[in-house]
């Protein structure tokens, strides 16, 4: 990784905030960097005092997706590319499989697999000059990292068919008529408004947080389903200090303090 490619990691009370740095191609991801982002990813998941992850991008981008440029030059055979985009996956698995919520703050260019990346997390932060796009058909490949799942949770049918196949970014402010945005900001103010967001995850209880993600993350597309999440998770958090200090506080009329246990 040069040093003009690269994941920063910082800090802001209990968020963690991963930042992707390639500004010379709108933060488009190497290999190199999709190594390190999926590393980092599964570290914080393992670390108590993060709450909650924030994904952005440096010099108002968020990603314009994988960094193409040296893709024409490749000369591999249909077998060596699939596991090139085996071990790719690995990135979809740190975002989607983790227990800790994912916020992602989004400006300027968030195109391809870096919208793909987007619309792995939890919540979005979309600036109204935001420009989303799919355009995998363009470049001539399919739409990977998740995306014909992902986008289609979000928008529906309809509105997927068309970003997919016709290949035409939108606006933040569009994107936020049609559900790609859990709120829309003004220019500039995304990773604020998404730090504003980590920080609420400070009074509700991570473990709770984390078995509705993962539950999610499953599926839940009917009422037995449902019901099978519950009595599969629910018998942990009946028997967690997270549940009995909620109690006491609610009846203290306090704010909680939960350790995750």
């Amino acid at each position: 990784m040069s040093s003009s490619e690269c994941i920063t990691l910082d800090r802001e009370k209990s968020a963690a905030i991963l930042t992707l740095c390639n500004p010379a191609r709108r933060n488009a991801f190497t290999k190199d960097m999709r190594r390190d982002l999926a590393a980092k990813l599964n570290e914080l998941q393992v670390d108590s005092s993060v709450r909650a992850i924030i994904l952005t991008g440096a010099d108002g981008h968020f990603c314009s997706g994988a960094d193409v440029s040296k893709f024409g030059a490749m000369e591999i055979s249909p077998m060596e590319a699939r596991e090139w985009y085996r071990e790719s996956l690995t990135l979809l698995r740190a975002v989607a499989d983790g227990v800790k919520p994912v916020i992602c703050a989004i400006e300027g260019d968030c195109n391809g697999a870096g919208f793909s990346l987007a619309l792995l997390g939890d919540f979005m932060i979309v600036s109204k000059q935001a420009r989303l796009g799919a355009f995998f058909a363009k470049l001539g490949v399919l739409p990977d990292t998740g995306i014909m799942y992902t986008l289609q949770r979000r928008v529906g049918m309809a509105h997927m068919r068309k970003m997919l196949m016709l290949a035409t970014p939108i606006s933040g402010e569009d994107g936020a008529k049609i559900g790609l945005a859990d709120e829309l900001v003004e220019p500039g103010e995304a990773l604020t408004v998404a730090k504003q967001w980590a920080a609420r995850f400070d009074d509700v209880a991570p473990m709770a947080v984390g078995w509705i993600r993962i539950a999610l993350r499953n599926g839940i597309n009917s009422l037995d389903e449902a019901i099978r999440a519950e009595l599969d998770l629910q018998p942990y958090m009946s028997c967690s200090d997270d549940l009995k200090e909620g109690i006491k506080a609610f009846l203290e009329k306090r704010r909680p303090h939960f350790s995750g246990r």
